[in-house]
């Protein structure tokens, strides 16, 4: 993947701003950045600050893959940000791990947040025509990190590394870009196997919060589809698509 870069001073969201790049017609490959965010979101809608320092990236592709296929591409860019920061740092890598579904973990602490947002193709059966485009948003945390977030987070400066946005962009980019030509020729197969190397948690017992609900139960493993395994004490098998993951007290 060759990417084409646009460096903004300040936007609302660079998800925003490269969702309507798209729906102008902006072929995939295009990765956009900005040094400050207005109106930055997270995972459900989450407010994401974004202060100046930090590395906020939004890069669109065009994957010619369903849509359930496509929503696996949070398993690779939790990957490929951590194989960035062990290029950046290499030193950090064994306290690196990825927190189903998709964020990166350094020491236990949050270290970006990542968020994927599609729009489909339309279809004439009610159930979409494949994806038309989807956005892969990162913000990564170098040189500052929010406190009293419902889990712990860090940055890279906290742990010593001096790293510019451009270079750490370089890297991220170069791997994200590797991964995906691997996953648009092989599939999640590869994403997952390599995934599942860092899975925090796994064999583990853990607790899923739901919206109005917990589960408990061990992380067995990550099906096909990137969903979590959950063994329950009685030993039946949940299958988990959305929540957020704790360790088990």
């Amino acid at each position: 993947m060759l990417w084409r870069q646009v460096a903004l001073e300040a936007v609302d969201s660079t998800n925003e701003e490269a969702k309507r790049r798209a729906e102008a017609g902006e072929s995939e490959g295009l990765a956009i950045t900005a040094r400050r965010q207005t109106a930055g979101r997270g995972r459900r809608g989450r407010q994401w600050e974004s202060p100046d320092g930090n590395l906020f990236v939004s890069m669109l592709l065009r994957p010619s893959r369903p849509p359930m296929e496509a929503a696996t591409l949070s398993f690779l860019s939790c990957l490929a940000m951590a194989e960035a920061v062990e290029r950046v740092a290499p030193h950090l890598g064994p306290g690196l791990a990825c927190k189903w579904p998709n964020d990166l973990l350094l020491n236990g602490a949050k270290l970006c947040g990542i968020l994927l947002e599609s729009r489909n193709k339309p279809g004439n059966d009610g159930m979409g025509g494949g994806i038309d485009y989807l956005i892969i948003g990162i913000g990564v945390n170098l040189v500052y990190h929010p406190a009293d977030t419902p889990y712990p987070a860090t940055d890279l400066a906290a742990h010593g590394v001096a790293v510019t946005r451009e270079e750490f962009l370089a890297a991220l980019l170069e791997r994200i870009g590797d991964w995906y030509d691997r996953w648009s020729l092989q599939g999640f197969g590869p994403v997952r196997e390599a995934w599942l190397k860092r899975a925090q948690g796994l064999g583990q017992k853990i607790v899923v919060r739901l919206q109005a609900s917990e589960l408990h139960g061990r992380f067995k493993a990550l099906d096909d589809t990137g969903a979590l395994v959950l063994e329950t004490a009685d030993g039946a098998t949940r299958i988990v698509t959305a929540g957020d993951v704790f360790p088990a007290a």
